[in-house]
């Protein structure tokens, strides 16, 4: 089968004839549809401690269709042609960011309790959609309630944006996004975010003119350095921080003006099975839509170009891979 395999930090994708996964009698074989480029996996081919090893075939956001099912599955549970996508988890790996061969690639192989089946009124692109919507929910909910709160995200790409609709969708008295890019602007804005704040500037009068008040609740969707200590900064008495965006370099933060607020900071990664199912029934109901985050959709020989330009991206939001181009 073709795949786009990360060789080494700093080299293109290289697209290459592979193997296709060999099942056990427990595992599902999907053909891919559609895969989207995550934030994570442009962290994962950089020099660092997250780095992927050599050979490492990205991508964990794909929609597509089952085409073999192993013998020990149970019968009636999956059948040849479901079209189904999946959290990324099988036998304590992570597909697409180690050993487990991921979905920049033809087909990929899925353990059947994480896959989820896409109903007929979504479509495969919709499918690859499922994943980065359902990380947004997981954080907005380990937030414990945004309802009536004054909410900042930081950073308008997919999970920001993934974020503010969820705490839209769950009742937020106001949302303020922090983002500089004109593109990213814009889409929040298509998304109905008209309350941009720009990041370089004083974000936190800035915000207090909106909304007439400090951020009750702060969601740091970049993970750069620096980012933390200014939601800490910014934070009222016992404000709460969400570490949602991924940080892989140490960071420096003045812990006793997080103490003397009485601070709560919580991280969230990832989701649980459930909050796939509530993604989909709500996408389903038409309650939530990030269709307007895919700005870009390029076929696989295209990949190399379209994953280097998302280490500097410009107008660009979520990028999805068509493998049946």
């Amino acid at each position: 089968m073709r795949a786009a395999v990360f060789t080494g930090p700093g080299a293109p994708l290289s697209i290459e004839d592979i193997d296709i996964p060999e099942i056990a009698d427990d595992e599902l074989l999907v053909r891919v549809s559609h895969c989207g480029i995550c934030g994570t996996d442009i962290h994962a081919s950089k020099e660092g401690p997250f780095m992927a090893p050599p050979n490492t075939v990205f991508g964990h956001e794909f929609s597509g269709e089952i085409v073999e099912v192993g013998d020990a599955v149970t019968e009636g549970a999956f059948a040849i042609g479901d079209r189904v996508t999946s959290l990324p988890f099988i036998k304590e790996q992570t597909i697409g960011l180690g050993e487990v061969t991921g979905a920049y690639a033809e087909y990929v192989k899925v353990d059947p309790a994480s896959v989820v089946r896409i109903p007929p009124e979504l479509n495969d692109l919709d499918g690859a959609l499922v994943e980065p919507l359902t990380v947004g929910l997981h954080s907005v909910k380990m937030a414990q309630g945004v309802d009536e709160k004054r909410v900042l995200i930081v950073g308008a790409g997919p999970i920001g944006l993934a974020c503010a609709i969820w705490c839209r969708f769950f009742g937020a008295r106001n949302i303020v996004i922090s983002e500089m890019s004109p593109a990213r602007i814009d889409l929040a804005n298509t998304l109905g975010f008209k309350d941009i704040v720009d990041p370089s500037g004083d974000v936190l009068n800035r915000f207090a003119d909106i909304t007439a008040g400090a951020p009750d609740i702060q969601f740091d969707c970049v993970g750069a350095p620096g980012i933390l200590q200014q939601c800490i900064e910014r934070a009222p008495r016992r404000g709460l921080i969400m570490g949602i965006g991924l940080c892989d370099h140490p960071d420096n933060i003045m812990p006793l003006i997080a103490f003397s607020k009485e601070l709560r900071i919580q991280w969230a990664v990832a989701y649980d099975k459930e909050d796939w199912d509530f993604t989909i029934q709500m996408m389903i109901e038409g309650r939530i839509d990030g269709s307007a985050m895919i700005t870009n959709v390029v076929s696989l020989d295209e990949l190399p170009e379209a994953f280097d330009a998302l280490k500097s991206p410009t107008d660009q939001c979520k990028v999805i891979i068509d493998l049946r181009r």
